[in-house]
């Protein structure tokens, strides 16, 4: 009987260890983090420059993207898809004619931060 427990009971510590390792696996914080200051980095230029409507498509688009993803990170998920939309988006706004250089300095660490965690992240 004790051979047949030892086995089971070395099994259920392994499983235990696996849903800890697995639940430390995506830095969720750091995801919530990223997005929540890209957003405001993003609503930071909205009305502080000119925009032409292509741009202004760019930069709702990007808005909407991102308040995808923070919703998905409130449910604990990650859609790979709209983080790289996201990140297409933050680009083309970044490279908008009328924007002031600290603004885009800002967004293109943002567009950083944004590579890094689609990289750092471990995809199912």
């Amino acid at each position: 009987m004790t051979r047949l427990l030892l086995p089971l009971a070395m099994a259920g510590l392994f499983v235990a260890g696996s849903d800890v390792a697995w639940g430390q696996e995506h830095d969720w914080n750091r995801a919530r983090h990223v997005i929540e200051r890209t957003q405001r980095d993003l609503r930071g230029i909205e009305h502080h420059d000119v925009w032409t409507l292509p741009e202004r498509g760019h930069y709702e688009a990007a808005e909407r993207n991102l308040g995808d993803v923070r919703r998905d990170l409130d449910e604990n998920r990650l859609d790979r898809r709209r983080l790289d939309a996201a990140i297409g988006e933050m680009e083309h706004v970044s490279q908008t004619a009328a924007l002031d250089p600290r603004a885009r300095d800002r967004l293109n660490e943002d567009i950083h931060e944004l590579n890094r965690l689609r990289d750092d992240w471990h995809w199912r």
